[in-house]
């Protein structure tokens, strides 16, 4: 049984692939507003694509976190310093 099902999950998302990942999103996301609020749910989306970008900044070059320590370092008093 698990195997049929299993495959039948595979053969599912193997047609017609982004149409049913939009499916998901679009689930998820109603489920979102209707647990949490339109704005909520916005603000919370907001966080997530802000942190994507930050993290691919962050991946897409190892000299931003370097400048970004630095910054850090001029800033903050040493009492804050960890590094």
């Amino acid at each position: 049984m698990w195997k049929d099902l299993k495959s039948y999950a595979a053969n599912f998302f193997k047609t017609h692939r982004t149409r049913k990942i939009g499916f998901v999103i679009g689930l998820l996301l109603g489920i979102c507003i209707l647990l949490f609020g339109l704005f909520n749910t916005f603000f919370i989306f907001l966080c997530g694509f802000i942190g994507l970008y930050i993290g691919s900044q962050f991946d897409s070059s190892d000299e931003l976190i370097d400048e970004t320590l630095r910054k850090l370092n001029k800033i903050l008093p040493d009492r804050f310093q960890r590094w």
